[in-house]
């Protein structure tokens, strides 16, 4: 099944991209100088024998602890899908507990042409689903009990193709490798901010050392963080439209996913959930909290304007728009159009 973007999202898709594993190098690069001045001073200061400190050995040392780290940080990495999921309390679901459910993701999953997930129902009233794992083989589909009630059947397997599209898409693990760097720093200050997601099901941060020496790297290149953080933004924001558009060549009912949509986007607003307002959860969730969430006063506009720069998704209205084109295009009517 062809779902692919559109030639425009495909070359942003593109420079993204490149620019994005552009950052991974600087920020490892700039890890591995920190680590060779320390490395460095402190073989100056245990060498017994200065002449056998020269500069070809600090470099490869340097090299060496460098390489450590960025492999390090990439083992890491390997639990990011099953710590999402654990973050938000989701628990695995079979035949007996959720029959319906899991006879409607296998019917979609044979429709996108992909393997059935492993299904988790998180315990929370704020209508959740998201779509974790490197590749389709071991997917994790998660929905929240909250979106179970919300949707119509029509909405729900609208929203179960989008999750599916991004699974024969490999979204979880393009975004990740090509955000290796960012997603390290942002473990670590959610870390130094407060209690990290999940830590009330008993998922604590991923957070490691490796993590921070890396964050230390991206602090001195400070500029291509900022430009590797808004460049993954807009990449993520780019295979949203993307996963819409997969889910609409599934099901053939745009106008489903776009009422799926603004109920989940008014919902959230309204059962704001701490869980899901994180990035570990929000980045892989269909919708995310609003950018208009800036509150009042003389910055607000100014916060909303960074908020949305940052956001991992689109505007609801814009992804709205899309499907309300793809609607007219397929001869179908909105309700917002009736």
């Amino acid at each position: 099944m062809d779902w692919s973007p559109a030639r425009g999202l495909r070359i942003r898709m593109a420079v993204a991209l490149f620019f994005l594993l552009a950052a991974v190098v600087a920020a490892t690069l700039a890890t591995g100088a920190v680590l060779t001045l320390l490395l460095g001073g402190a073989v100056a200061i245990a060498a017994p024998n200065a002449e056998l400190l020269t500069l070809e050995l600090i470099l490869l040392i340097g090299a060496a602890a460098t390489l450590v780290v960025l492999l390090a940080v990439v083992w890491g990495e390997r639990d990011t899908p099953r710590h999402a999921v654990r973050a938000v309390g989701a628990r695995r679901i079979d035949d007996y507990s959720h029959p319906d459910l899991l006879t409607e993701v296998r019917a979609v999953a044979r429709q996108a042409d992909v393997p059935v997930p492993a299904v988790y129902v998180a315990p929370t009233d704020t209508p959740l689903s998201l779509a974790t794992g490197f590749r389709p083989v071991n997917a994790n589909l998660v929905v929240s009990e909250g979106l179970l009630d919300l949707l119509s059947a029509a909405e729900r397997e609208a929203v179960l193709a989008h999750e599916l599209a991004h699974v024969a898409n490999r979204d979880a693990a393009v975004l990740t490798t090509v955000s290796l760097p960012i997603g390290a720093a942002e473990r670590v200050l959610d870390l130094l901010s407060g209690p990290t997601a999940g830590v009330e099901h008993g998922e604590p941060s991923e957070a490691d050392y490796a993590d921070g020496l890396l964050t230390v790297g991206l602090g001195l290149v400070a500029p291509v963080w900022l430009a590797a953080q808004l460049l993954a933004a807009s990449l993520s924001r780019t295979r949203e439209f993307s996963a819409d558009a997969g889910a609409v060549a599934i099901t053939g009912e745009p106008s489903a996913l776009a009422s799926a949509l603004e109920r989940i986007d008014a919902a959230v607003a309204e059962r704001p959930s701490r869980d899901f307002r994180t990035n570990s959860v929000a980045a892989f969730a269909i919708v995310e909290p609003s950018a208009d969430d800036a509150g009042d006063g003389v910055l607000a506009p100014l916060r909303r304007l960074i908020s949305r720069a940052f956001a991992t998704h689109p505007p609801t209205e814009a992804r709205l728009a899309r499907l309300r084109e793809l609607t007219r295009e397929a001869g179908e009517t909105t309700p917002k159009d009736d």
